[in-house]
Order: structure tokens, then C-alpha cells, then sequence
């Protein structure tokens, strides 16, 4: 086995947790385009009262005490776009891009 074919066990530690996020993302994508399917509206709306709802407990503190004020308004920032994108996504999936 040469260099290029074995995996540092620290890379290895962190791919594992690649591919355990990468399987809970795929789970959640089916059930959230199921959603979709099923009750277009009322998921979007859910989904928009989450993103107020993340932008206020990260904003407040009230969520993520251990990060920086810094760190936690980074964090909100990439909470809320990953929940817009997530709705764009699906709308562009269902053939529904307005």
C-alpha cells in the first residue's frame, strides 16, 4: 500500500463525521422535499418563522453562549442563508424557481 492509499487516522476521525453529516443531510432533504410535495406553503412558512426565529436567538446571545458575539452573528448569518438556499433549492427541484 503506497502513501497515496492509506488515510491518516485523524483525516480518517473527520471523514467518518463527513459522511455521517453528509447522511443526516440526505435524510433531511428527502423529508424536507417531501414537505414540499405535500404542503408547499405551510413548509415555507415554517421555514421562514425557523430563520426569524435563528436570527433572534443568535442575535439575543440567547443561543450559542460559548461562541463571540463575532462568532455567533457568523453563524446566524450561515443559518439563515443555508435555510433560504434549502427553500430555493427545493423550488428549483419541483420545477417551482419563482
Amino acid at each position: 500500500m503506497t502513501e497515496d492509499e492509506t488515510v491518516d487516522p485523524a483525516r480518517a476521525v473527520a471523514i467518518g463525521l463527513r459522511a455521517r453529516l453528509a447522511v443526516v443531510e440526505r435524510t433531511a432533504w428527502f423529508g424536507f422535499m417531501h414537505a414540499m410535495r405535500e404542503r408547499p406553503e405551510e413548509t415555507q412558512a415554517f421555514i421562514e418563522a425557523e430563520r426569524v426565529r435563528c436570527r433572534e436567538g443568535f442575535g439575543s446571545g440567547a443561543w450559542a453562549k460559548d461562541l463571540t458575539a463575532a462568532e455567533r452573528a457568523l453563524l446566524g448569518e450561515e443559518v439563515d442563508a443555508g435555510l433560504a438556499q434549502l427553500v430555493e433549492d427545493a423550488r428549483a427541484e419541483l420545477g417551482d424557481g419563482t
